[in-house]
């Protein structure tokens, strides 16, 4: 059986990809796959650690450091087994990426996120050599895989890569829609691509109804974030997954870019009705149909659109019903058991149809 290595590194939260990588790894050697996982986290990083982990999975303390902390992760990957050992690896961040592209091993590019930095988000020097490094380390790619139409359109304009949905652990439905909630949900790092002061000020329009704004992450923008919440506003920090969606109406997702969406997923999930910016990669995926995606997927600069489609869930429980039961059923297309499925596939399609357990469960995946 062909060993298999995901890394991720470095991370600065344990919070998206770092649950998915472990929740992948968890998956596939469910279905009996030898695959393994190396995760660099800050020693900053916010969210608790499992504990006793297994053999398989290693987690180191791993800072950013730029380009000095990509030469320390290349070595520290040549001396980890679990990485040296394996026949494959797998890529989850930019660091990762050009760590990889420099070590002689076969290895895929997973796009999780958007690979450089926007326009704004740093310096114009930086984010043009970013830039440069990444699209020359994923030239050495063996395939580079996208999650999303609106990731692969943004590192990829003529369609090439393939999409490979990023797996979310179910989560149990806890809402059909009916009866009345108070809660409008965030949750994401506090930081300026994820567009949190968007959610403040759609919160501040509605302090004239009985609606209560959460913020649940963290990040740079806490403080600012906490001096300039109304009063109908709590930021909130992390929280476990499982009181994220407790007494939520819905959740909001106010970010300028995202390639996938984790909290979107999980809170469709859990029955939670969602309005999203355009620029989420997964809400073309939850929303299918085309009025409910006109009514709850919005230009992330009209912030009366956001507190009108807010007020219309909290006062028509029917639309309520329709949007829970639309988003749930589209949510849950996106399992992680699928995810894992699509990734074999297409292993089995880069690197031979005669790897043991790479091919194996890959038919009827004709999304891959």
């Amino acid at each position: 059986m062909v060993s298999v290595c995901l890394v991720a590194a470095p991370l600065v939260a344990r919070s998206g990809v770092y649950r998915s990588a472990r929740e992948t790894v968890l998956e596939a050697r469910r279905q009996g796959l030898d695959w393994s996982l190396y995760l660099g986290v800050s020693s900053r990083a916010r969210g608790e650690r499992p504990a006793d982990d297994p053999p398989w999975l290693v987690e180191d303390v791993f800072e950013p450091n730029a380009l000095r902390g990509v030469h320390a992760l290349r070595r520290s990957l040549a001396r980890q087994p679990i990485t040296a050992s394996s026949e494959i690896l797998i890529s989850l961040n930019p660091q990762a990426d050009m760590a990889l592209a420099t070590m002689g091993k076969p290895w895929v590019a997973y796009l999780r996120g958007q690979p450089w930095p926007a326009p704004g988000e740093s310096s114009s020097a930086k984010r043009l050599a970013w830039q440069l490094i990444e699209r020359v380390a994923l030239r050495r790619a063996a395939a580079i895989w996208a999650t999303t139409t609106t990731l692969r359109q943004s590192v990829d304009p003529a369609g090439r890569m393939p999409i490979v949905p990023a797996g979310i652990k179910s989560v149990p439905r806890t809402w059909d829609g009916r009866g009345n909630r108070r809660r409008v949900v965030w949750a994401a790092r506090y930081e300026r691509d994820k567009n949190p002061f968007l959610f403040s000020g759609i919160i501040s329009e509605l302090l004239d109804t009985d609606l209560q704004g959460r913020m649940f992450g963290s990040g740079p923008l806490e403080a600012e974030l906490c001096a300039a919440a109304p009063d109908n506003l709590a930021v909130c920090g992390w929280a476990p997954p499982n009181e994220l969606w407790e007494d939520a109406l819905v959740y909001v997702g106010t970010s300028h870019r995202e390639a996938f969406g984790r909290s979107a997923v999980e809170a469709a999930m859990a029955g939670v009705p969602v309005i999203v910016s355009q620029d989420f990669g997964a809400a073309e995926l939850l929303y299918t149909d085309v009025a409910l995606r006109r009514r709850f997927v919005l230009d992330p600069n009209d912030i009366s659109a956001w507190s009108d489609a807010i007020r219309s869930l909290r006062n028509d429980e029917g639309l309520r019903v329709e949007a829970s039961n639309h988003v749930f059923a589209n949510a849950n297309k996106l399992s992680i058991e699928h995810s894992v499925r699509v990734m074999r596939a297409q292993l089995a399609q880069t690197f031979g149809s005669h790897l043991a357990g790479v091919s194996n469960g890959g038919k009827g995946d004709d999304d891959a």
